[in-house]
């Protein structure tokens, strides 16, 4: 259940678990279906994954260390943990091939140590125009990362996840953000509504039973 919260800004534009997947599955190597997969099922910023350490991985806790997030600073970095699932550190594991320290995500090239955020989006519109998938906002020619991040809270809110763990996930400084941002139903979300609420009530056929009796009270008001 939605609730209904108005605001002056929000995103009403988002995969289903379906589109992600398909994405996913068009990965060309384990490198880029790890990238895919962080972003998809974090909901963490494109920055936020670049930065990643090896050391911040958890593999037993089932956790991802963010040690810092957006405006963070040397006082205070916005640093939070998230959790990660099974299948997701299974990859990681293949990827590090037994490497344990240093950016988690390599560059192909040797003159830098970790990955850049446009060849993230490089690796994110690739896969997408692979599987046959277009950016839900129609504005927009290609998918770029951050779609991931709107996707996984939505999708989350949609579960019935709360809106406070949403928030704590996603690294919101305020549960309003969240809020304001995907508490407000998308187009997507009106149109299966729509769909599935009035659609065949626009087709019902009266009775001719009902029909008579229908005739009957308009006589009697006359």
């Amino acid at each position: 259940m939605w609730v209904v919260f108005m605001a002056r800004t929000y995103n009403e534009y988002y995969l289903g678990w379906q589109e992600i997947n398909r994405i996913i599955a068009c990965a060309k190597n384990l490198k880029e279906r790890v990238i895919l997969k962080i972003l998809a099922r974090t909901g963490m910023r494109r920055f936020e994954l670049a930065n990643l350490r090896v050391k911040d991985v958890d593999f037993d806790r089932k956790r991802i260390y963010i040690s810092k997030g957006k405006g963070g600073t040397d006082e205070d970095p916005k640093s939070r943990i998230v959790p990660i699932d099974d299948d997701t550190l299974q990859d990681i594991k293949f990827y590090l091939e037994g490497r344990r320290a240093g950016i988690l995500i390599q560059s192909n090239k040797k003159a830098h140590d970790g990955i850049s955020l446009s060849a993230i989006n490089r690796i994110t519109e690739g896969a997408a125009e692979r599987a046959g998938i277009r950016n839900p906002n129609p504005k927009l020619k290609h998918l770029n990362p951050h779609i991931f991040r709107h996707s996984f809270s939505r999708l989350s809110l949609m579960e019935g996840i709360p809106f406070n763990i949403v928030q704590k996930i996603v690294g919101h400084a305020d549960a309003r953000t969240t809020l304001q941002m995907y508490g407000v139903p998308s187009i997507n979300d009106a149109q299966h509504m729509y769909n599935e609420k009035l659609t065949m009530r626009f087709h019902q056929k009266v009775s001719l039973e009902e029909d008579n009796k229908l005739s009957k009270f308009t006589s009697d008001r006359s």
